[in-house]
């Protein structure tokens, strides 16, 4: 295996033992590999004969190269801990920005935004400082993929289009020579990318139509047009933009609020193992959305426990904002408020979902009836809703004010009035900008819940 000796060879005596005490962390003091590679540094001339004898008492044993392939991708891996010492500057400036983008990724993964974006930025910085324009593409797909919009954004895609284009155009005029006589072969890899690339942008023209109808709330379109695309892709469809078809399906019936035709569309996609993370998500949301929304909250309680919290840990306060509005339909109001108090803090950078639950803590004194701690909740909600006034739904501020009321008017004999009043009546007729969004903060409707109060007290 002569890559692994070059690969030796290309490493100093004190980082071949660095390698091996990196080694030391990953694997038990006993095992073969181990042993291997500190035979590999510390005795380089002997054979692979010699190594095999030394390990397994035998200098023919078959065993010995599938131990050597570990050990060579092990060594590779660890290289990567290793900086690089490189002649030319470019490569090595290269290396560190290349760097930076994987450090980014890696903490992103973790869940850990904040910092995750910091150096996601420090490596834009430094690639439109050194010209490597290659990796702002690396960079942007990065950012779309854990939504950092405050780094690179779909908005800035014209610009970063033309960037990408002018690239390389310069790369082919100063690397690519004409030459006279065609070459023997053409590269098989390349044109596999080709014919992929022409497929996704078919899927891709498709798939921003079905978004697009989406957006503008034309449901029955962009559900016709999902069912078109998987009968014409049909066999040819690739995995990913079959998925997001799929997908596309449950949201569009999400969003009409045919919950019942959710689940009947979910059974067709039982088995879901083959597909991807995202995708696995996407499924279990939709389906938790629907049964809640049927007052299924065993099963809902099952996929979020089994499915949602299992899948995507980056989203541990989300689950437990769903898991607080399980418990108060359930009627343990005091789990809920526990839920909610021990959130609370985490979703705080999410507006919305911050002060929805607030709202359900409001929802849960009004239940109780404890006027006490109703009114002190309120007065601090009062003066925390008008901090956030630009960045929360506007169902929310109506709602308050309803709340408000409701509070008011708590033991008089009215209380039938405030399913007449205007603020009630456009939340409940949504009126523009006022829609209520099943797969949104607003889990249970305010003006639904409103009119069970009213009406529940008046009986």
């Amino acid at each position: 295996m002569e890559s692994l000796t070059r690969l030796l060879h290309s490493c100093t005596l004190p980082e071949k033992v660095q390698l091996v005490e990196f080694a030391k962390i990953k694997n038990p003091p006993n095992s073969k590999k181990l042993m291997l590679m500190k035979l590999f540094v510390s005795h380089p001339e002997l054979s692979d004969a010699d190594y095999a004898q030394k390990i397994y008492k035998k200098p023919d044993s078959p065993a010995y190269f599938q131990l050597k392939k570990r050990v060579k991708d092990e060594f590779e891996e660890l290289l990567l801990l290793l900086k690089p010492t490189c002649v030319k500057k470019e490569n090595q400036l290269h290396i560190e920005c290349s760097e930076l983008l994987l450090k980014s990724e890696l903490i992103l993964a973790r869940g850990i935004r904040c910092e995750g974006s910091k150096l996601l930025e420090r490596g834009l910085k430094m690639a439109i400082k050194y010209g490597f324009h290659d990796l702002v593409l690396t960079i942007y797909s990065t950012a779309a993929r854990f939504g950092i919009c405050e780094v690179l954004n779909n908005s800035d895609l014209p610009e970063l289009e033309l960037a990408i284009k002018s690239h390389l155009q310069l790369l082919i005029k100063r690397n690519y020579k004409k030459s006279e006589r065609e070459p023997s072969h053409r590269n098989e890899h390349l044109n596999t990318m080709i014919r992929q690339l022409n497929y996704c942008r078919n899927s891709w023209f498709i798939l921003d139509d079905i978004h697009q109808s989406i957006q503008h709330k034309d449901y029955k379109n962009a559900l016709t047009q999902v069912n078109q695309a998987e009968s014409s892709l049909n066999s040819e469809i690739e995995p990913s933009t079959k998925e997001e078809l799929q997908i596309a399906k449950l949201s569009i019936l999400l969003a009409q609020r045919k919950f019942t035709e959710l689940i009947e569309e979910c059974l067709e996609y039982e088995e879901t193992d083959s597909y991807s993370l995202e995708t696995r998500i996407g499924y279990s949301l939709n389906r938790w959305y629907a049964l809640f929304h049927l007052n299924k909250l065993n099963e809902a309680e099952q996929i979020l426990r089994k499915e949602l919290i299992k899948l995507d840990s980056s989203q541990q306060a989300k689950w437990a904002y769903f898991e607080a509005f399980l418990f108060f339909k359930q009627r343990n109001m005091k789990a809920a408020q526990r839920q909610i108090h021990a959130n609370q803090k985490s979703i705080k950078c999410t507006p919305d979902y911050y002060l929805g639950s607030k709202m359900l803590e409001l929802m849960i004194l009004f239940d109780q009836n404890d006027q006490d701690w109703l009114e002190y909740k309120i007065e601090n909600f009062r003066k925390l809703i008008s901090r956030y006034k630009c960045d929360t739904s506007a169902r929310i501020h109506h709602a308050f004010h309803l709340f408000l009321k409701l509070q008011k008017s708590h033991f008089k004999t009215d209380l039938q009035n405030l399913t007449h009043d205007p603020e009630f009546l456009i939340l409940q007729n949504e009126a523009e900008g006022l829609e209520w969004k099943p797969d949104t903060f607003e889990l249970i409707r305010y003006d639904t819940w409103i009119s069970e109060k009213v009406v529940g007290q008046n009986s």
